[in-house]
C-alpha cells in the first residue's frame, strides 16, 4: 500500500521518535500552571489543544493584525500544508487545497472540499470562502476530513473563524494605514456595554488598492478593487442563557486583474521553451506578444471589465444552560451575495471573454445537544442548510472573426441562465470518554442527506442568428452517506502527548454549471460523491521550561471516486468539466515548531511534506485523467519568522522577518511545462512600534525580494497559442499608524 523511499522513510523514522520519546524528570518539573495552554474549538467545544485528535493551526487575532493579512487567502503563509490562490482572480471563488486535497474549478456552482466557518455558520459555496479578515479573535485550520461535527461535509479541512465578542468594557481602535499600489486602508472597532447584561460592538474595515500588474493596453486599467466591511455584534449574557447575534454586510467593487498572454511562438519560428514563453521573443496565434521582459507587464483589452459585490447577513447563536452538565445551542445563519464580474482572457484581442453573473442564498440551522459528567462528554445535533446559485453567466468566442466574411461562422456567445439548489441534511454525534490517566477516546458518527437540483439553460448568439434555449435541461443528484472518526489519544505525560485518527469523509456530488458549448457537455455536467478514508498519527511537546513546542502529524489517505476539475487542451472552445477520478493515494506529514530562544528572540517554522499526492486514472469519452500529481500540491512547502522584541524609548520595539516556500507544482492535471509553476520564496516582514500611550507605528513589507511568480496558469494553447496567467502581487511596502482606547 505505501511505496516509500529513502528519505521518506528518514521523515517518518524521525516523527515516530518524536512521537514516542518522553522525558520523566520534565513531568516532575513542571506545574499545571506553567504550560502554557492553547484552547481551541475544532471539536465545538473549548479545549486545550493537547486534548484534541485533530491537526488544528490556531492564529490569534493579534497575529492576523500585526502580519497585515487582508483576507482569507493569505493565511497559507502562516500554516503547514495548506495553498491558496485567487486562481481566477480578487473576487470570485478562490482556490483552497489543504494537504492536496482541494478544488480550482473557478466556477460559483462549485462546493470547495475546505469549508470557511464564520462564527459557526458554513460558507456553503465556494462564492463566500473569500472573507477579509479584521477584528477577528482567533483562526483555527483544522486539517484531514471533517465527517462528523461540523457543517457541510468536507474532505479537506475546515477553518474556523472567530469574531471578537462584545464585553463589558468601554474600548475600541482604529488603524490608518497606506502602501505602495494606492493602497489605502482603514479599520477599527468600538465596543459599547449598553447595560450589565448586554454589550454591542462594531468594527469595520477599508481596503483600496491597485493589483501590481502593468498593464500596457491603452485606456485598459491596471485592475483593483475597494472593499468596505462592516460588522455589528451583540451579546447578552443572562444567568443561564446567552444569545449572540451578528449582522455583517460587504461591499466590493473595481476592475478585475488583467491576464497576461503568454504566447508560445517564438519569432523566428518553431516554439519557445516554457521559460521564454511570453517573452518578447514569443508572440501567440494572433502575432501578438508583451513589449519588453518586465514579468509584471501585460497587454490586455480590460477597460469594460468590472466587479461588483454586495452582500449581507445576519446570524444567530444562542446557548441554554439547563444543567451544570447540559447545554443547549442554536446557530442561525443567513446570507445574501449577488456579485457581477467580467473577464478577459487572451491579451490584446476579443477572443475568449465572459463574465459571472450571481445571486447566491444561503440559510442554514443548527441545534445540538451536549451532556458533560466527569470524564465524559457527549453532543449529538441535527443540521440543515439550503443555498439557492442562480447564474447569469456569458462566454464570447471569437469576436474579432465577426467582420471577417470567411471566419464568420467561428465567433459564438453562450448566455447561460442557470440554477442550483443544494440542500443538505444531518444528524451526527460524538462522544469523548477519559479511559484513564493516560487514555481517551473520540468515537462520531454522521447521516448525511444530500440533494442538488439543477436547471440548466443556454442561449447562443451567432452571426446569422440568436438561438435560445440551445439546451434546457433538468435533474437531480442525491447522496445519502455515513462519515465519522474514532480516536485514541494518549497523555504520556504533562509535556508530550499521542494521538491516532481515523475518520471517513464525504463531499456531495452536484451539478457543474460552467462553461460548457454544447447540450451534450451540459447533460454530462453531473458528478458524483467523492469519499475519504484518512489515517493519521500526531503529536504535541511541550516544552519543559515553557519556551516552546512541537506539532506533528503523519497522515495516509485513501481517495474514492475523487472529483477533479479536467482542463480540456484539445479543442479550440475551453470545456471543463468536473468527475471522478478513480481511487487515488496522499500521504505525507506537517510540523509546526514555535520556540523562544531567548526572552527576546523567538522562531516560527512550519513544514508540510507531500511525497505523494496523486489523480486516480479516468478515462470516458474523450475525457483522461492519467496518475500524474494532483494540481496545485507541491512537495514541500515551508514557512516561517524570526520575531525580536526590546524596549525602546518608552514603549516596545518588535521586528518580524518571514518567508513561505512552495516547491514545484502544476496548474492542471495534464503536468503540462507550460502550466508548471517552478519553486519560489516569498519574504515578508515588519518593524513596530509600541508606544506606552497605545499608539502604534508599522512598517511592513510583503513580497519583500519582488519575487515572480503565479495565482495561475491556464492552458489557452489549442486556442490562442499562448499560456492565460494571472501573475501574483510584486513587492508592497506600507505604514500604519494605531491607537486604542
Amino acid at each position: 500500500m505505501f511505496s516509500f523511499n529513502q528519505s521518506d522513510t528518514l521523515l517518518f523514522s524521525l516523527l515516530y521518535f518524536l512521537t514516542l520519546s518522553t522525558n520523566a524528570s520534565e513531568n516532575e518539573a513542571t506545574t499545571e500552571q506553567g504550560i502554557d495552554v492553547i484552547e481551541v474549538h475544532a471539536q465545538k467545544r473549548s479545549q486545550d489543544l493537547v486534548d484534541v485528535a485533530i491537526a488544528v493551526s490556531v492564529i490569534d487575532g493579534e497575529a492576523i493584525d500585526e502580519r497585515f493579512l487582508k483576507d482569507s487567502s493569505e493565511l497559507s503563509a502562516l500554516v503547514p500544508n495548506v495553498k491558496i490562490t485567487n486562481n481566477a482572480g480578487e473576487g470570485t471563488p478562490p482556490a483552497f487545497n489543504i494537504r492536496g486535497i482541494g478544488m480550482i474549478d473557478y466556477n460559483t456552482s462549485t462546493i470547495s472540499p475546505i469549508a470557511v466557518y464564520s462564527d459557526g455558520v458554513v460558507s456553503g459555496s465556494a462564492n463566500n470562502i473569500a472573507v477579509n479578515l479584521f477584528d477577528l479573535e482567533r483562526v483555527e485550520i483544522l486539517r484531514g476530513p471533517q465527517g462528523t461535527l461540523f457543517g457541510r461535509n468536507t474532505t479537506g479541512g475546515a477553518i474556523l473563524l472567530t469574531s471578537k465578542q462584545p464585553t463589558d468594557e468601554l474600548e475600541g481602535y482604529i488603524r490608518v494605514g497606506v502602501a505602495e499600489q494606492n493602497h489605502d486602508r482603514l479599520a477599527g472597532a468600538f465596543n459599547l456595554p449598553l447595560n450589565k447584561t448586554t454589550a454591542v460592538r462594531f468594527a469595520f474595515n477599508r481596503e483600496d488598492y491597485q493589483f501590481s500588474t502593468n498593464n500596457l493596453m491603452p485606456g485598459a486599467p491596471d485592475g483593483g478593487l475597494r472593499q468596505n466591511n462592516f460588522r455589528v455584534s451583540l451579546k447578552s449574557e443572562f444567568d443561564d442563557f446567552i444569545v449572540k447575534v451578528k449582522l455583517h454586510s460587504e461591499d466590493w467593487q473595481g476592475s478585475p486583474k488583467p491576464a497576461a498572454t503568454l504566447g508560445i511562438l517564438k519569432n523566428g519560428g518553431g516554439k519557445c521553451t516554457p521559460s521564454e514563453a511570453g517573452s518578447s521573443e514569443c508572440h501567440d496565434a494572433f502575432g501578438f506578444q508583451i513589449d519588453g521582459d518586465d514579468f509584471w507587464n501585460v497587454v490586455a483589452d480590460t477597460a469594460d471589465k468590472k466587479h461588483d459585490s454586495e452582500s449581507w447577513g445576519v446570524n444567530a447563536n444562542l446557548a441554554w444552560t439547563i444543567s451544570d452538565s447540559v447545554e443547549v445551542s442554536s446557530i442561525t445563519g443567513y446570507k445574501n451575495l449577488d456579485r457581477f464580474h467580467s473577464w478577459d482572457s487572451d491579451g490584446q484581442g476579443n477572443f475568449i471573454e465572459g463574465s459571472m453573473g450571481l445571486d447566491n442564498t444561503l440559510m442554514s440551522q443548527e441545534f445540538n445537544l451536549a451532556y458533560a459528567k466527569d470524564d465524559f462528554h457527549w453532543v449529538s445535533g441535527v443540521y440543515y442548510v439550503n443555498e439557492e446559485i442562480k447564474q447569469n453567466n456569458d462566454i464570447d468566442l471569437f469576436r474579432d472573426f465577426r467582420t471577417i466574411p470567411e471566419l464568420s461562422s467561428v465567433p459564438a456567445q453562450f448566455f447561460y441562465k442557470n440554477l442550483l439548489e443544494n440542500t443538505s441534511f444531518a444528524i451526527y454525534s460524538q462522544l469523548e470518554q477519559r479511559l484513564n490517566e493516560t487514555f481517551s477516546i473520540t468515537a462520531g458518527l454522521r447521516y448525511t442527506k444530500d440533494e442538488t437540483e439543477y436547471h440548466a439553460n443556454a442561449d447562443l448568439d451567432i452571426v446569422p442568428a440568436y438561438i435560445p434555449n440551445l439546451w434546457d435541461i433538468k435533474g437531480k443528484v442525491d447522496d445519502n452517506e455515513l462519515s465519522g472518526k474514532i480516536a485514541l489519544n494518549q497523555r504520556i505525560n504533562r509535556l508530550h502527548s499521542v494521538y491516532y485518527s481515523f475518520s471517513r469523509g464525504y463531499k456531495s456530488g452536484g451539478y457543474n454549471a460552467g462553461y460548457t458549448t454544447s447540450p451534450e457537455q451540459a447533460v454530462d455536467s453531473e458528478y458524483q460523491a467523492e469519499k475519504l478514508n484518512a489515517y493519521e498519527v500526531g503529536s504535541r511537546h511541550l516544552f519543559a521550561n515553557n519556551n516552546g513546542r512541537l506539532h506533528l502529524a503523519a497522515f495516509y489517505y485513501d481517495y474514492q471516486d475523487q472529483q477533479v476539475f479536467v482542463n480540456m487542451t484539445t479543442g479550440v472552445a475551453p470545456y471543463h468539466v468536473l468527475k471522478n477520478a478513480g481511487d487515488s493515494t496522499i500521504y505525507g506529514m506537517d510540523a509546526e515548531l514555535k520556540f523562544s530562544l531567548t526572552s527576546a528572540l523567538e522562531i516560527e517554522l512550519n513544514l508540510g511534506y507531500l511525497p505523494k499526492a496523486n489523480i486516480g486514472s479516468y478515462q470516458d469519452e474523450g475525457i483522461s485523467v492519467d496518475d500524474n500529481r494532483l494540481p496545485f500540491t507541491s512537495k514541500w512547502n515551508i514557512n516561517g519568522a524570526i520575531l525580536h522584541q526590546m524596549s525602546f524609548l518608552s514603549g516596545t520595539l518588535i521586528s518580524e522577518l518571514g518567508f513561505d516556500f512552495q516547491s514545484d507544482f502544476y496548474f492542471d492535471q495534464n503536468e503540462n511545462p507550460y502550466t508548471e509553476q517552478k519553486s519560489f520564496a516569498v519574504w515578508h516582514g515588519r518593524v513596530t512600534y509600541y508606544a506606552d500611550n497605545n499608539l502604534t507605528l508599522s512598517l511592513w513589507g510583503k513580497n519583500l525580494t519582488n519575487t515572480e511568480h503565479s495565482e495561475l496558469r491556464f492552458d489557452s494553447i489549442a486556442a490562442l497559442a499562448a499560456v492565460t496567467e494571472l501573475k501574483a502581487e510584486a513587492r508592497q511596502l506600507g505604514i500604519e499608524v494605531g491607537y486604542s482606547f
